[in-house]
């Protein structure tokens, strides 16, 4: 062989082998395993994220997300992960439409990384009220596909049999021979034929869409920012943002945002979807306009697209399995075994305003008609004036002896009010407690000339719709740990049972893994694989195909 034939051919073997290694090997990267290749709209798609140690600087929330092809973000959640795992759950829109969607994870400390990568994986959704599916759309790159590699004998499904019946009990064990593996997913799910074709892991480039979020590291909370601007000119607006979480009376924060009206906030420990209220501190009439800005990495800018046909046997299997949908949600569905709620402890250990000087329970006295009956008859130290229709509060600075020479911050359910004609009409019989604060209290860069709170027996808060300037939002924190539950919820066999999904769970590194379920009313092919991560970041996949009869 010539000298230039010898140059050519290492040239060739080293592109190769490092291509192999871009497209095997995981390195760092988180890595996300779905419950199945396809669901319906209106389904729960269930996450489990391989989170390396090499991570674990860049904090313990995960971010994961649900994505469009168009790079539209359709749902995200804010998952804790323990050690290397973290795991969660996305709720389908029950209004999504058809098409090819993408499960992709970051860290919030990593969104400046101009090289961020993630494994994830794609999903098919077929919106359970559309007609016929007759073709969908495939990846036409495959570059970003990460090539999963056969464990062979390391990894061993074994069943008693090959073929079996409806609702018959399978049972089985895993056995996994090579040390090598970090971390192992077993699931089984009824297949099917063109998501099964068409599903893979992919290398997502990951890019932000707002370069105002900080790369902050979230420990144990999430962080959330916005905007601020003047609603009538659209400029950006400086004045101080103040936060209030409905449900937690104690708990107040304040950001001073930056002159392009961004301001960043920390919830500590936070779980369940927060009802969070937004408002400047402002004197003037001038209205205020607050977005909050969405955390989100998209990760298919690299991605190009085709469509394909469907063929009619992958048609009538797409078909069954969004009417076995429908069944399934009627008779049993797969059930989420905890709440939203929201549960945030206090980070102060007391109120914000810090220790009560006074606290008062109106229902342990007569029943009064108005809160200026209330002040002057229970609220000893609070001044209630009333001249020329306009009210305002002193409270006793009980340090000198004499009020002070402005008013107090005045609370109601945990909520800093400005307007006072809220409290005038309150009866003794509408509020559950008083607290007075009589000293001046400091709060960060602010000043209390005392503290009034008000916690009324009502809490839905509706009066903040006539207070301005007031910004109510939803904003989910940290998912609470969830299990599906895959099992039959219906005992009785004459009602139909259409499950797709059998098993989804993360495989002790271990001894022998056993695993047992009962089969549906489906028929068809059954698919148990498992799929696992080596210590050198490389995708294994091992699976067994049964015939459900």
């Amino acid at each position: 062989m010539s000298r230039t034939l010898k140059i050519l051919f290492l040239v060739v073997c080293v592109l190769t082998g490092v291509k192999t290694m871009a497209q095997n090997a995981v390195n760092d990267e988180l890595v996300v395993f779905t419950d199945r290749d396809f669901c319906i709209s209106g389904d729960t798609l269930w996450i489990k994220i391989y989170v390396p140690k090499e991570a674990h600087p860049f904090g313990n929330i995960v971010h994961l997300q649900l994505e469009s092809q168009s790079g539209n973000l359709i749902g995200s959640r804010a998952l804790k992960c323990i050690d290397t795992h973290a795991e969660g759950y996305i709720p389908v829109p029950d209004s999504l439409q058809t098409g090819l969607y993408f499960v992709h994870a970051f860290f919030n400390a990593q969104r400046n990384n101009s090289a961020l990568k993630c494994v994830g994986k794609s999903v098919y959704i077929y919106n359970r009220f559309e007609e016929e599916i007759d073709r969908l759309p495939v990846l036409e790159n495959k570059e970003a596909v990460v090539e999963v590699s056969d464990a062979g004998e390391g990894i061993r499904i074994n069943v008693d049999n090959s073929s079996y019946n409806r609702r018959d009990k399978l049972t089985g064990r895993i056995d996994v021979d090579e040390n090598e593996f970090v971390y192992l997913v077993a699931s089984a799910q009824m297949i099917e034929p063109f998501s099964h074709q068409n599903i893979d892991f992919l290398n997502f480039g990951m890019k932000g869409t707002n370069k105002n979020i900080p790369a902050f590291v979230e420990n144990d909370g999430i962080m959330f920012s916005g905007q601020m601007s003047d609603k009538q000119s659209g400029d950006a607006a400086s004045e101080l943002v103040m936060l209030s979480v409905a449900g937690n009376e104690t708990y107040f924060d304040y950001y001073f945002p930056d002159s392009l009206g961004v301001f960043h906030f920390f919830l500590r420990d936070a779980t369940g979807i927060a009802d969070l209220i937004l408002q400047p501190l402002t004197v003037s009439e001038k209205s205020y306009d607050i977005r909050i800005t969405p955390n989100f990495m998209s990760g298919v800018q690299q991605l190009k697209f085709d469509t394909t046909f469907v063929n009619p046997k992958q048609a009538e299997v797409i078909e069954n399995s969004i009417k076995g949908t429908f069944f399934n949600k009627l008779f049993s569905g797969v059930s989420i075994t905890k709440n939203e709620s929201f549960e945030m402890p206090n980070p102060y250990g007391m109120p914000f305003y810090g220790n009560v000087d006074y606290h008062v329970v109106p229902d342990d006295f007569i029943d009064l008609p108005d809160f200026k009956e209330i002040s002057r008859e229970l609220l000893v130290g609070l001044q209630y004036r009333d001249r020329n229709d306009e009210v305002t509060f002193r409270m006793l600075n009980y340090t000198r002896e004499k009020f002070f020479d402005s008013e107090p911050l005045r609370l109601l359910n945990g909520v800093p009010v400005f307007k006072n004609s809220f409290f005038q009409n309150l009866q003794s019989t509408q509020i559950a407690s008083i607290d007075l604060v009589k000293t001046e209290r400091v709060f960060g860069d602010l000043r209390f000339k005392g503290v009034m709170a008000v916690s009324l027996k009502d809490k839905s808060n509706s009066w903040l719709a006539q207070q301005p300037n007031i910004f109510q939002l939803k904003m989910p924190c940290i998912q609470y740990p969830m299990q599906a539950e895959y099992s039959s919820q219906e005992k009785d066999i004459t009602q139909p049972d259409t499950r797709h999904q059998f098993l989804n769970q993360t495989l002790d590194l271990s001894g022998n893994r056993p695993f047992s379920f009962q089969l549906s009313d489906v028929k068809g092919e059954l698919e148990i694989k498992v799929e696992a991560v080596t210590k050198s970041g490389e995708i294994y996949k091992t699976s067994k195909i049964i015939s459900v009869q």
